[in-house]
């Protein structure tokens, strides 16, 4: 019996998305389609010419209204990469409107909000993904590691995650007020980078030690004059704890080019009764460097990606990992979970949890460092 072809809209080529590194992986797959780009009227004209680059280089059409897309389009499930404060009500009217959702990284702005979309979601009876957490060769090799039980019990866990973006300057100005409370994520030329980076380290985190009961944030040492400028993080520091005993640690960062061979830091220090392991997300990699090749290096961002939010740094080495990010993966389980009825490894509902441990990460920070308790939490 043929297998279906599931029909893919995608919602919106905002910069602060990755809707651009997806498209290689729908195209890739022999069962996806991409039908369309979508996005809303009120957008700025710079971003509806770029939507409509995209769909004429597609071949497909550009539909300037979500509402539109969603009655003609004919797709199964939307790709939404829009700025973190639209995602969510954008993904609520595809949801209601019986589309399954792909979700680039953040279901929404706040914690309410995103469980109000978990809310949308089940009633409505869709699938939906967050894929950018839960698949990655970092994250499969501390599976297979805990698997063993070589470890014994899990005590705790510390992951490393930076990325090697950005031209880094001499802070010559002291951070301009107490560091940002949680809200506004994003801005027009910045990103709050323990957010940003750091989200990957509490996927990890979720996956190996599950719910967390508290957190502790960090945040105010910087490696950019904007940021420090405006007092938008660039480096930040988390500890998590659970009333089992358990203790997670983490550091989400921006910390420039030319600071690793292979675009930065991604690790995890997994400690059990019995033993510890070190696994490096960026290992196995062929590599053959000098580092004035990267501090000489004629490199500038591209002017639709000035900051890199969505494009990498040079590097001067190769992952030998075929899907080091794992959103291929992620795509071959949103398939599997159509065709199963069932819903993926990494929901919204698990993204609800993530991005309410950051916000507590950030209100910590926010207040000195005080300990905030968790209360949006799955159940055990």
């Amino acid at each position: 019996m043929d297998r279906p072809t599931y029909r893919v809209l995608l919602l919106s080529f905002s910069r602060h998305g990755h809707q651009r590194n997806f498209v290689p992986l729908f195209q890739r797959h022999p069962r996806i389609q991409i039908v369309g780009v979508a996005d809303e009227p009120d957008i700025h004209p710079e971003l509806a010419a770029l939507n409509q680059r995209w769909a004429t280089q597609l071949g497909v059409p550009y539909y300037p209204s979500l509402d539109q897309a969603l009655a003609e389009a004919g797709a199964a499930v939307v790709s939404i990469a829009h700025e973190q404060e639209r995602n969510a009500g954008l993904a609520a009217r595809c949801a209601a409107a019986g589309k399954h959702l792909w979700i680039d990284k953040y279901v929404g702005a706040s914690a309410d909000e995103c469980e109000q979309l978990a809310r949308t979601v089940a009633e409505a009876g869709i699938k939906s993904i967050v894929p950018s957490y839960a698949y990655s060769q970092l994250l499969q090799h501390c599976r297979q590691i805990l698997a063993t039980g070589d470890l014994g019990h899990l005590l705790g866990v510390h992951v490393e995650a930076m990325f090697s973006k950005g031209w880094p300057q001499p802070v010559a100005i002291p951070p301009r007020g107490p560091l940002l409370p949680p809200g506004q994520w994003t801005f027009p030329d910045l990103k709050r980078e323990l957010l940003t980076v750091g989200a990957y380290a509490v996927g990890l985190i979720q996956e190996c030690l599950g719910p967390m009961d508290w957190a502790q944030g960090r945040a105010g040492a910087y490696f950019f004059a904007e940021h420090a400028a405006t007092a938008t993080d660039d480096f930040g520091m988390m500890t998590l704890g659970n009333t089992q005993g358990q203790l997670a640690t983490l550091c989400g960062a921006r910390i420039g080019v030319a600071t690793h061979p292979l675009g930065g830091p991604l690790k995890a220090h997994l400690v059990g009764t019995r033993g510890t392991a070190v696994v490096d997300g960026k290992r196995p990699a062929l590599e053959t460097f000098l580092r004035a090749n990267l501090v000489n290096a004629r490199y500038q961002p591209t002017a639709e990606d000035p900051m890199q939010w969505a494009s990498g740094s040079p590097v001067v080495g190769a992952s030998l990992a075929a899907d080091p990010t794992g959103l291929y993966a992620g795509l071959a389980d949103l398939v599997a979970a159509l065709d199963e009825d069932r819903q993926p490894r990494y929901t919204v509902q698990h993204a609800c949890e993530l991005l309410a441990i950051l916000t507590a990460g950030y209100q910590s920070a926010a207040g000195g460092g005080t300990v905030v308790e968790l209360r949006h939490r799955r159940a055990r």
